[in-house]
């Protein structure tokens, strides 16, 4: 997955067990623009209510999910 396709961002979860069973939510390794790699959950349903969305300088660049 590329930036350049899609509009990437970092939310705060308000109850992450949640997302732990959810058949949308998967483990990934993320790139970020600085050139560090975190795990993260990678949500793939865009309207969630689980998460909110803030202000953040993190940039992500990249998303791996892990198999």
């Amino acid at each position: 997955m590329n930036n350049e396709d899609t509009k990437l961002r970092i939310v705060r979860l308000i109850e992450p067990s949640l997302c732990l069973s959810c058949r949308h939510a998967s483990i990934a390794t993320v790139e970020m623009s600085n050139g560090s790699s975190r795990r993260m959950l990678h949500c793939k349903r865009l309207d969630c209510d689980n998460w909110q969305t803030e202000q953040t300088d993190e940039k992500p660049t990249n998303i791996q999910d892990v198999e």
